[in-house]
């Protein structure tokens, strides 16, 4: 059994004892108890992959300090099957379809309200070759710039995510999964498609430095 295999089976343990089985059910929770006990949940359950509050180390992505309308965005299409990466459905198809709406507005609330980590810094040559992607994407082509929907210093809003500090191999490979349309976005599609491997990298290593 693979490390990511005995961390799912371990995460539905937790989900099965603590969440569907204990009374009262988790869809008869109360907001005033279920705020008080999300953190608990929160670094139990979502921190087998992103480790405690939102802190990556793998392809997970970093999680603190993302804008909650997002993180609800992305929970309710795990639980809708719209994201089809590998990724998705080997991690998170099956644990988000035992989340209530209540407990997904609580997780993406809970993670939201926690600090982002500061960025991570990389080779300048590569830094710089990603902002003048960061800062070229769609001035030539007609469409939105990157800053115009992620902002300057790419921290997001609503329910366009925060990019800045996020970790780059994750970046760098949701760039490719939204290349190959495994996640729905029209806007990023005619973004990315034109970029070369090279370019999704060093955007990469550029957001990863914020």
């Amino acid at each position: 059994m693979t490390a990511m295999r005995r961390k799912l089976v371990r995460f539905i343990g937790v989900l099965g004892a603590g969440l569907l089985f204990n009374p009262p059910s988790f869809g008869q929770i109360s907001e005033e108890v279920l705020k008080r006990q999300i953190s608990g949940y929160a670094n139990d359950l979502c921190g087998f992959c992103h480790h405690g509050p939102g802190t990556s180390k793998e392809l997970a992505p970093r999680i603190a300090g993302q804008q909650r309308a997002y993180i609800e965005a992305q929970l309710n299409a795990f639980r809708q099957l719209s994201r089809r990466e590998p990724e998705a459905y080997d991690c998170m198809w099956g644990l988000s379809s035992a989340l209530s709406e209540g407990l997904v507005g609580a997780l993406a609330g809970y993670f939201a309200s926690q600090a982002p980590f500061p960025g991570i810094a990389g080779d300048p040559e590569l830094i710089d070759k990603g902002r003048r992607v960061f800062d070229r994407i769609g001035k030539s082509e007609g469409m939105s710039s990157c800053a115009q929907c992620h902002g300057t210093n790419a921290e997001g809003s609503g329910a366009i995510p925060r990019l800045a500090g996020q970790l780059g191999p994750y970046l760098n490979r949701q760039l490719h999964v939204i290349r190959q349309k495994f996640r729905t976005s029209s806007t990023m599609h005619g973004v990315v498609q034109n970029l070369s491997d090279d370019e999704l990298y060093w955007l990469a290593v550029y957001l990863q430095s914020l």
